[in-house]
């Protein structure tokens, strides 16, 4: 109905049960300005959906005793140490004071960090202002990491749950204990083992004909859906990456991302 209406442009639906899938079906179109329809086979930024992948990449360094999840984050990343809470001003002036306690590594994976994003009612300003935009962010994780350590946290790490850039901070602590890149680690230790031949940071250029082109709805005077990245040589999509954001960067189809739903559910 939603693709009827025109409020989605496509959408793939999949249900397995008992590790049978018993529906996965396909409605309306990739690109509405070629005309190509939604493929079973169709890969799609999953954005958020990156984040339990790179969680999960984390935790088997937790499994192997890289680290313990009450460690604090500055133990593993320098830059975060002496991080202040903000008490008052704006991102841009803010007033600080000293954390109740400092952030650890469970704080990153649960979002309670104190770290938050560029739609932050406070720090938001201070986030963009820095190009500390998660998927759409440029530079390398290292220069996010530098960034953040400028800024003061929204709020004692733990005392709330704030949606955001932890899961990029979590990639980058991948790196740092792993001593690898985060699409050679995820890939070594998660996609190629589960078979996810089609999830990753970036399309090659043999599978851009199956990139979905990307929409967000329109605003007065506009289509009811604009298109924001195409599926072609002008998205960051089919360049290199050098950003691999851990919060919302990545592609997948839904045959990929169901092994790894299964791989979660069956332990």
């Amino acid at each position: 109905a939603y693709v009827d209406a025109g409020k989605f442009p496509g959408a793939v639906s999949m249900v397995q049960r008992r590790g049978k899938v018993v529906h996965f079906q396909t409605y309306g179109r990739r690109d509405l300005e070629a005309g190509t329809p939604v493929e079973p086979e169709t890969i799609f930024r999953i954005y958020s959906m990156t984040k339990p992948i790179v969680s999960v990449g984390l935790m088997t360094l937790y499994e192997e005793g890289r680290f313990q999840l009450d460690d604090p984050v500055a133990q593993y990343i320098p830059q975060f140490r002496g991080l202040k809470v903000l008490a008052g001003g704006t991102g841009d002036a803010p007033q600080v004071r000293e954390p109740a306690r400092e952030m650890t590594v469970a704080d990153l994976l649960r979002h309670t960090s104190g770290l938050v994003n560029q739609s932050d009612a406070v720090l938001g300003d201070a986030y963009t202002r820095l190009g500390l935009l998660t998927s759409a962010s440029s530079g390398t994780l290292t220069d996010m990491i530098e960034k953040l350590g400028t800024l003061p946290l929204k709020c004692d790490p733990g005392s709330q749950f704030n949606y955001g850039i932890s899961t990029d901070v979590v990639g980058y602590l991948c790196e740092v204990l792993s001593g690898q890149r985060l699409d050679t680690f995820l890939c070594e230790r998660i996609l190629s083992p589960l078979g996810m031949v089609d999830t990753g940071f970036a399309v090659t250029a043999a599978d851009v004909e199956r990139f979905a082109a990307c929409y967000r709805p329109g605003t007065v005077g506009e289509p009811r859906l604009v298109v924001e990245d195409r599926p072609d040589a002008s998205s960051r999509y089919t360049q290199p990456r050098t950003y691999l954001s851990g919060a919302g960067g990545m592609v997948s189809t839904a045959s990929d991302y169901m092994r790894f739903c299964t791989m979660l559910a069956t332990g």
